[in-house]
């Protein structure tokens, strides 16, 4: 009988204990530290953007003086150097006086031009760099901390950003454009999963595109300075200064309370109350909060791609937002590399998109807790689909032109609101303990496509069309797989896999069951 009364007293000791969400509620959930950290994230955001896009001005195409050369000026009609006139200048090393340039298209005594295939190479390697460094951070985010991946990765920024600046030769350029790539996507990609562990409520939504606005507010500035500084090294190191000195700022965030559940509850509490302490909230004894069934298992266990192919719960759902994001960079970053045959004056073209990525991501961010991700993701996908028909057409006429980098303008918009959706849908759609690992390796999808485009761009001009179509079409189709998806909005984040979960309910389902014969046993051996 005492074993029994025992045994309820346990019971009732259980249930008064928090759930991480609740002991989270407690600590704060959208407290000061939550607001400090988004805004160094956001610092970061808008620094990445200016990684992520500086190549767009880094190879702004040189323009030529003939200085009165008669044959020169019959191969070469104007100042742009077209295919006729690059060819002329290609074809002898001495007409390369007749290019006139600061950017990397002309650097090192060199004109990358007359090779084509290099410069879209080297235009990608940003690109590459992030293919390859999602696949590396998220299995350090997932496995061994999002803080230990987040350091890392802005480190690796930063040595790329200091290599880009003082490079002496195409290939310190190559390899410090891909640092630059390996380290920053990824760690603006981990800040979403901190956001959504360590923070709550509408707040949480808030932030996951608030990140953007600070990355739109990027392009802005970046743009801004490239047409103040022309000349590609003054740049670069413009770029480097602000990525070196947030990496102090790295110092003020703590690892992810949810990540830390999942491994050991002491340094939950810990960091919780390490918030609590910021926030001037109420602090947790450690016995105050539940354990995680799963933490003995998941501290010993590592997660990769396998689990998201593994597990039929997240296989298509791992798959279709792989291609999910894919759409999205193909046609995001296409529009930036293509502004230059939108018929407008370059920087022009660019303020243009940026503005509309401003407007898009604060649109966005408004009215983030009222929109459904799956039905406005499809849907605009489908509405750039029908607009990029528009570049099947072509004409000189000024109105025509202004029309078009409208519609470039009003695609960037559109295809910001589905990225800007598509990101928090992710971190929705995936449970905690591979929601890193997932984020990483979706966005390692969308690299793809960010690489892809660059080199879409010339088979395009090869066979006569508009890459605009191109674009549109790509997301159409894809679009097409987010069907069967589920609908996240006002649904609450998963914690573990659907059936690991399942395994460990039947597992302590058994054990219960095996408790009460065993107290029926003993109740009828003391009567």
């Amino acid at each position: 009988m005492l074993v029994h009364e025992q045994s309820i007293q346990n019971e009732s000791a259980e249930l008064k204990q928090l759930t991480y969400d609740e002991a989270l509620t407690q600590v704060g959930g959208a407290g000061l530290y939550q607001k400090r950290a988004f805004l160094i994230f956001g610092l970061q955001w808008m620094i990445t953007n200016w990684i992520l896009f500086s190549p767009v001005f880094f190879f702004i195409e040189p323009t030529v003086d003939c200085k009165n050369n008669v044959e020169c000026l019959s191969q070469c009609t104007s100042e742009s150097l077209d295919e006729k006139c690059l060819a002329y200048v290609c074809d002898d090393s001495q007409r390369r006086e007749y290019v006139v340039g600061e950017s990397l298209n002309t650097a090192f005594n060199a004109l990358l031009p007359c090779n084509k295939s290099l410069q879209s190479i080297i235009k990608s390697i940003v690109y590459i760099g992030s293919l390859s460094g999602f696949f590396v951070f998220s299995f350090i985010a997932d496995n061994y901390g999002r803080k230990l991946a987040l350091s890392i990765s802005w480190g690796m920024t930063t040595l790329g950003s200091l290599l880009l600046a003082f490079a002496m030769n195409y290939s310190m350029i190559a390899i410090g454009i891909f640092l630059l790539g390996f380290g920053g996507n990824p760690a603006i990609t981990v800040h979403y999963s901190f956001i959504n562990e360590h923070s709550q409520g509408h707040f949480r939504e808030i932030q996951n595109v608030g990140v953007q606005v600070f990355f739109a507010f990027g392009e802005f500035t970046i743009i801004t300075l490239a047409y103040f500084v022309s000349k590609w090294r003054w740049l670069a190191i413009s770029v480097a200064l602000p990525t070196v000195l947030l990496n102090l700022c790295n110092f003020l965030i703590f690892e992810s309370p949810q990540f830390l559940y999942s491994k050991n509850k002491k340094k939950c509490v810990k960091v919780l109350n390490q918030i609590a302490k910021i926030n001037g909230t109420q602090p947790l004894s450690i016995n105050e909060l539940a354990s995680n069934p799963q933490s003995r298992e998941n501290n010993s266990r590592v997660y990769t791609i396998w689990d998201l192919l593994k597990y039929k719960s997240l296989r298509y759902v791992f798959l279709a937002g792989v291609m999910m994001f894919f759409a999205i960079q193909v046609t995001y970053y296409g529009i930036s590399f293509v502004s230059d045959q939108l018929g407008l004056d370059f920087f022009l073209s660019n303020f243009i998109i940026a503005f509309f990525e401003l407007l898009a991501y604060a649109t966005t961010d408004f009215f983030i807790t009222k929109l459904k991700r799956k039905k406005n993701i499809i849907g605009g996908f489908i509405i750039v689909g029908i607009m990029s028909l528009y570049f099947i057409f072509k004409s000189d006429h000024i109105v025509f032109r202004i029309f078009q980098g409208v519609l470039a303008g009003l695609m960037r918009f559109l295809i910001c609101v589905v990225w800007a959706l598509a990101y928090v849908y992710v971190s929705e759609l995936f449970p905690s303990v591979v929601r890193s690992l997932a984020l990483c390796l979706i966005s390692a999808g969308g690299s793809i496509g960010s690489i892809a485009q660059a080199f879409l761009i010339n088979i395009c001009s090869t066979i006569n069309i508009h890459p605009m179509v191109a674009f549109g079409l790509i997301g159409f189709l894809c679009s097409l797989l987010l069907f069967p998806l589920r609908e996240t909005l006002h649904q609450p984040l998963l914690e573990k896999i659907e059936e690991d979960d399942n395994r460990i309910r039947k597992s302590m389902l058994h054990i219960n069951e095996s408790e009460e014969i065993t107290t029926s046993v003993l109740d009828d051996n003391v009567e």
